[in-house]
């Protein structure tokens, strides 16, 4: 059975509270981030993101203004160098305060120093990983996409509540009231999508992006297999057919793809089979920030789930 909670590592070193909550500036890397920063900093400040809609954090550069954002920060939340490498180099450019969500691989587990403090707090460190749920499932060891597991986004949540206190002591009293209402809201969203995911447990699917472990084991879906394709390059005649009879092998009821890949090639691949087809977009890039923003983007991902797995 797949653990329940998750130990949370929470060190933060002392420094000084930034002049005035109405100067808080938050950045966060990518938009799921921000989605979650900007329900328990509502009433706060509002929390900007790097990564533009419809770009990838595995293949994005960094333009000038990214990195004046990111110099003229006051707390920046990332996952890791294990997600965004792109902004690995640029964060030791800036005096904020940076917060690593995920612990790093040995190699790239040095620790961020700003002027005035150890800036990068390894907060949300590596949890046990989920122990697999089907004999199919094939995941890394790390899956860095840990916003789609629900209970690592409300660790995240308390980490940027967290951080926020010690930047804004005074707002300590708001953030504190946005992480219970958060808290209360997505135990209860996780309890319904629970209940309407549970008799889909056996219905198998393909994915054409292994990203997806940490939703699938705390649903206990089926995910068959990860065939692979490159979003940024055009899959040749010969792929296209290896993919194809990788899919129909699978017997896999749908088959699950995200924005950026060509629709073209999933119709290919699927065209004359009674298997069905879906987008998912991991990033939530439509979702517009504020209260209840992650809770929308929870409640679409599940509805994709939902709709192509059902018969």
């Amino acid at each position: 059975m797949r653990p329940q909670s998750f130990l949370l590592s929470l060190v933060f070193t002392v420094f000084l509270p930034v002049a005035a909550a109405s100067e808080l500036k938050v950045l966060t890397s990518i938009a799921p981030i921000q989605l979650i920063a900007s329900e328990i900093l509502a009433d706060v400040t509002k929390p900007d993101v790097l990564l533009p809609a419809g770009a990838s954090p595995h293949q994005y550069s960094l333009r000038p203004s990214d990195v004046r954002k990111v110099k003229q920060a006051d707390l920046i939340f990332w996952v890791g160098p294990g997600l965004e490498r792109f902004l690995e180099k640029t964060l030791r450019l800036t005096d904020a305060r940076v917060v690593q969500l995920l612990e790093s691989d040995s190699e790239h587990a040095h620790v961020h120093e700003s002027q005035h403090q150890d800036a990068s707090d390894n907060l949300l460190a590596s949890s046990q990983q989920h122990k697999e749920q089907h004999e199919d499932h094939h995941h890394g060891d790390s899956d860095p996409h840990i916003w789609l597991d629900p209970l690592h986004a409300l660790e995240i949540a308390e980490v940027i509540r967290d951080a926020a206190v010690n930047a804004a002591p005074e707002q300590q009293q708001i953030l504190d009231k946005n992480y219970a209402e958060f808290a209360e809201a997505l135990l209860q969203q996780d309890k319904r999508i629970m209940t309407e995911l549970a008799p889909l447990s056996q219905r198998g699917f393909v994915v054409f992006h292994d990203a997806y472990s940490g939703f699938v084991e705390h649903y206990n879906l089926l995910q068959l297999d990860a065939v692979t394709v490159d979003p940024s390059r055009k899959a040749g005649a010969k792929h296209i057919i290896e993919l194809r009879e990788a899919v129909i092998q699978s017997k896999a009821v749908c088959v699950f793809s995200e924005p950026q890949f060509n629709a073209a090639v999933l119709k290919t691949i699927t065209s004359g089979t009674s298997i069905r087809t879906a987008e998912l977009d991991p990033l939530g890039q439509k979702i517009e920030p504020g209260k209840g923003a992650y809770l929308a983007f929870l409640a679409d991902f599940a509805e994709a789930f939902k709709a192509c797995l059902q018969s």
